[in-house]
């Protein structure tokens, strides 16, 4: 599955002083494991989503990475089949993972988005913030909701705040 690219910023003049795109795939090529490890498990603003990571974990097993010969892909441990989205940049002919969104169908009317990463250059505050790939993946994950018979909700793990028993849930932004 490939979404439509996102192109830099443009000239004046229309044409493209950056050739950086970002696109939606649904596996890596195998050449990417390490990148995608260090997104994955390494990101440095993970801290912020901790209690969301851990929440995930105890209810759906920790992700892992599978290596199927030629592609990538992520599941969990858990008895739930994971579906993935990676964002892709794109800069000539290179490219590297700079997103991904990891997400279940756990009932007949819900999609659970498990695990929600970008790295950190494209996080609030980074130099390519510009291009809302956190939004993005999101928006991509609501679109095969809407397109899927029964789902009525998306939910995201990493907005549910534990809070004390006496007062009502807040969601809360993964990375304001």
């Amino acid at each position: 599955m490939v979404f439509r690219p996102c192109m830099a910023g443009r000239s004046a003049r229309g044409e493209s002083r950056i050739n950086r795109q970002i696109t939606f795939v649904s596996s890596l090529p195998a050449e990417h494991h390490h990148q995608l490890e260090a997104l994955l498990f390494f990101n440095g603003r993970q801290d912020r989503v901790r209690h969301g990571i851990v929440n995930a974990i105890d209810r759906y097993g920790p992700p892992e990475i599978v290596n199927d010969g030629n592609s990538l892909r992520v599941r969990v441990a858990g008895p739930s089949e994971a579906q993935c989205l990676f964002a892709m940049e794109r800069d000539g002919k290179v490219s590297r993972p700079v997103g991904l969104i990891l997400y279940v169908r756990d009932s007949f009317e819900r999609i659970t988005v498990l695990h929600l990463v970008v790295a950190e250059a494209y996080a609030a505050g980074g130099p390519h913030s510009k291009y809302n790939l956190l939004l993005r993946l999101v928006q991509a994950v609501k679109r095969v909701a809407r397109c899927t018979s029964g789902i009525r909700h998306v939910e995201l793990l990493y907005s549910q705040k534990q809070k004390p028993r006496s007062r009502p849930h807040r969601p809360r932004a993964a990375f304001a």
